[in-house]
């Protein structure tokens, strides 16, 4: 297949609008990890705040002693850097300084923007670590936000990682805890969801966010009244919700971050009678999801949601002044005719029309920030779902679904985001696509976004340029949810191929005691793929997200192992500079998401290879640390 070229005028980078939301107060998040015998790997972030060609002094200091400038010139190519040279069986401290380069001046240096120490004969390893406060602790899910205001992202667990499927009925094993941890892994709180809660991703979603805009995030929950032990609980003990909770009052609960005490509460969408869900079994009833969109475009506004494969029901609030304020409920039983069993097992939420309020992407139905339906494709439940910039040269954002339910046509399709029209789809009959599937530009060969999905029996598996709807390949690559990563020294994605672990609920760490395969477990090591070159790395642990958390824009690879969050990140040097992926709106919120429902790694507002997202409307240091100016034609290649 011979590679696609095709060029784009400025004009396009402002075809995707982005929520104007209060920015994330963010560190430099600058990490320095042992990457060899002699070598030290050092990460920094850039910012959208960042003057354009802004440069970078690198300093490091062994044992205390005199600091010694490590660049010979003022690093103008990306934001990483390997010291080669460093006494590594002493202590040592590196930092960075911008330079300012005016011009027919003298370089002027300015003061320390960020500061990593290594201890002496620190080993090789390609990652951080993070001791919970129990050894034998394994966790579920994991948040990444500031809790007490220092623009550092802290942790928040939800743990043990066993969890049931409302598919089969049983009874919990335990209960599900969640801890917050400070950057540098000090412990602040626990809070014990009690036996009214069942474990598993659907009874007990959680989001944490700053919904009041104080510059500190809190934790938003479904919960019940606590119930201390299992006999004291409200489930079933006969009947064929056996162990369920199926009565009795649930919430939204909002925790203060930093103390973990409650700040508000408001009722969750009440089950009503569980049969108008879909059965008697507590299955659709308890199939819950939290999220949040800027549906004014300047606050954060909580969604909490009830039913995926039925009835379908969300409720907006604020958090003002200590109070959840209810905005509106949209109910798809009350839509003529009604609106059922369209949701996904996640939601998106991004600004898809450009006036700077968020649409809510609730599956196969699109919402106005207003709650009024967008869109409703009707094709039912899907569960692939992902949103980005996926066609440069068409404005605005595009959604690829992949569908649970038999489909003619479509099983696999791009859809445009404001408008629900189909741009391409696969053209054969399929009977359950499932799982996540992989999204991401994964082949370097080809250009664009490539589109994975598979059946769930295995007899089908596509890979899709998502571009132009072209068949690539049917190659297996690795199982139903393999998943796209920034890892190496170029735009195209490294991925992770799924693998089944027996006992796991779900893929990428949806928990343990369900009824199927495909999490990324605690067993022998996972690879980290390059397709057609093979195995460029590889990580322990149950992979539990992937976020740009840390380091230059490339991502993270975070995994739960037994008393341990350990955080995975590339040690491979690259001239490519970027902002940090947090500071995209879309992405941003896709990172809150991943704390409930599937696991589906976060998408861009803006097409990656373009350079910068289009609020910046500045320029890219290429590797040859030449300055490429928007505002010319240039080639995507």
């Amino acid at each position: 297949m011979k590679p696609l070229r095709f060029f784009i005028s400025v004009a396009l980078l402002t075809a995707t609008a982005a929520t104007a939301f209060a920015a994330e107060k963010l560190d430099r998040a600058m990490v320095a990890l042992r990457s060899g015998e002699t070598s030290v790997y050092l990460g920094w972030r850039l910012f959208e705040s960042d003057p354009a060609g802004r440069v970078f002094n690198v300093y490091r200091s062994t044992a205390g002693g005199e600091a010694v400038k490590l660049n010979d010139v003022p690093m103008a190519a990306g934001t990483n850097y390997v010291d080669a040279t460093a006494k590594l069986d002493l202590p040592n401290a590196w930092w960075i300084t911008p330079v300012a380069l005016p011009r027919g001046g003298q370089p002027v240096e300015g003061a320390i923007m960020a500061r990593v120490e290594l201890p002496a004969k620190s080993p090789v390893q390609p990652f951080l670590s993070i001791k919970l406060k129990d050894e034998n602790t394994t966790f579920q899910k994991i948040a990444f936000a500031d809790l007490n205001g220092d623009g550092q992202l802290d942790y928040i667990i939800k743990q043990p990682s066993a969890g049931l499927d409302p598919g089969t009925a049983n009874f919990s094993p335990d209960t599900y805890k969640f801890e917050a941890y400070l950057h540098d892994g000090t412990f602040l709180w626990r809070h014990d969801l009690g036996w009214n809660m069942n474990m598993g991703i659907w009874w007990t979603p959680f989001i944490v966010w700053d919904f009041d805009g104080d510059g500190r995030a809190e934790i938003a929950f479904k919960s019940a009244p606590h119930a201390a032990t299992r006999e004291e609980s409200l489930s079933e003990k006969e009947g064929r919700a056996r162990g369920f909770v199926v009565t009795g009052p649930e919430y939204c609960t909002i925790l203060d971050g930093l103390t973990g005490k409650e700040i508000a509460r408001a009722d969750w969408v009440e089950r009503g009678d569980p049969r108008d869900w879909g059965d008697e079994s507590g299955n659709r009833v308890n199939r819950n999801q939290i999220g949040l969109a800027y549906l004014d475009g300047k606050n954060a506004s909580l969604l909490v949601c009830r039913g995926t494969y039925t009835r379908m029901v969300v409720d907006a609030y604020n958090l003002k002044n200590g109070k959840l304020e209810k905005l509106w409920r949209w109910d798809g039983d009350k839509e003529t005719p009604q609106i059922r069993a369209q949701g996904s097992h996640t939601l998106l939420a991004a600004d898809v029309n450009g006036d700077g309020r968020d649409e809510i992407i609730l599956g196969s139905v699109a919402l106005k920030p207003d709650g009024k339906v967008l869109w409703n494709l009707g094709f039912g439940h899907p569960d692939i779902m992902y949103m980005t910039d996926v066609i440069p040269t068409r404005p605005g954002l595009e959604i690829a679904f992949g569908y649970e339910v038999a489909m003619n046509k479509n099983g696999l399709c791009l859809v445009d985001a404001r408008t629900g029209e189909i741009i391409w789809g696969h053209p054969y009959k399929t009977t359950h696509i499932h799982d996540q599937g992989m999204f991401g530009d994964f082949i370097e060969s080809v250009p664009g976004i490539e589109y994975y999905g598979a059946e769930q029996d295995g007899t089908g598996k596509w890979v899709y340029s998502a571009t132009t709807g072209e068949l690539i390949t049917e190659e297996n690559l690795g199982g139903l949810s393999p998943r796209a990563i920034w890892w190496g020294d170029t735009s195209t994605k490294a991925y992770i191929p799924g693998r089944s672990t027996g006992g796991a609920w779900g893929g990428g760490g949806e928990g343990g005691v369900g009824r199927r395969g495909g999490g990324l477990g605690f067993g022998g090591p996972s690879a980290i793929m390059k397709y057609g070159a093979g195995k460029i790395g590889e990580f322990e642990g149950r992979l539990i997200a992937i976020a740009d958390i840390m380091g230059d824009w490339r991502e993270e690879i975070i995994v739960s192992l037994p008393g341990e969050i350990r955080i995975y990140t590339t040690t491979i040097p690259t001239a490519r500079r970027r902002v940090t992926l947090l500071q995209d709106p879309l992405y941003r919120k896709d990172v809150a998401l991943q704390t409930m429902g599937y696991f589906y790694p976060p998408q861009l507002s803006y097409h990656f290879r373009l350079g910068v997202p289009p609020t910046l409307k500045k320029c890219e240091i290429t590797g040859r640390g030449t300055v490429t100016d928007f505002s010319r034609r240039f080639r995507v290649r």
